[in-house]
């Protein structure tokens, strides 16, 4: 299955209801690895022709993270990175989009690594459907107009935060990693 056609963010269209602050806390979550983590893969990706190998350590770097998102809205204890292609590969996603191992092959080109052909383009058509599919915006912080965004996105965070009596500071940890 192409990325234009694998169903993005499923459980949010068929109203998967976890309680409300661990809700907020995993979409939040989700919102700060996809635009803090998740661009700038991308843009590794987009930027790197000349750099194959590092391409390929970049686009596995991206399914990992897609991998741990997954696991976050899921409500998943979070594994080790190690471990997140392996079971991005063999068991799929759920939440960010229903797509089995055989599917993220196929959006990943890892046949890539084993000399088959080489194109990125289903990387970008998946991102592209996750950004307009995310239940919220993620704004871009790699350009100009985009810090002052991400700011403005932070203190609706910390608001939508302290109304369900959660601490926005179970962030921080993420953003000293960025």
């Amino acid at each position: 299955m192409n990325a234009a056609d694998i169903p993005v963010f499923p459980q949010v269209r068929a109203g998967h209801a976890r309680p409300v602050t661990a809700a907020v806390g995993a979409w939040i979550q989700a919102a700060w690895l996809m635009l803090a983590e998740g661009r700038s893969y991308i843009e590794d990706i987009e930027g790197g022709t000349d750099q194959p190998q590092m391409q390929s350590a970049v686009k596995l770097r991206l399914l990992e993270q897609l991998v741990d998102v997954d696991n976050r809205l899921a409500g998943r204890v979070p594994v080790a990175d190690a471990h997140c292609l392996a079971l991005g590969l063999e068991y799929g996603l759920q939440e960010v989009a229903q797509a089995s191992g055989t599917d993220l092959i196929e959006i990943f080109a890892l046949a890539e690594e084993f000399g088959g052909p080489s194109s990125h383009d289903e990387i970008f058509v998946f991102w592209e459907r996750l950004l307009e599919a995310f239940p919220g915006e993620l704004p871009d912080r790699l350009i100009a107009q985009g810090q002052r965004d991400m700011l403005v996105t932070l203190r609706s965070w910390a608001v939508l935060s302290r109304a369900v009596g959660l601490d926005i500071g179970f962030l921080a940890p993420f953003m000293k990693e960025a």
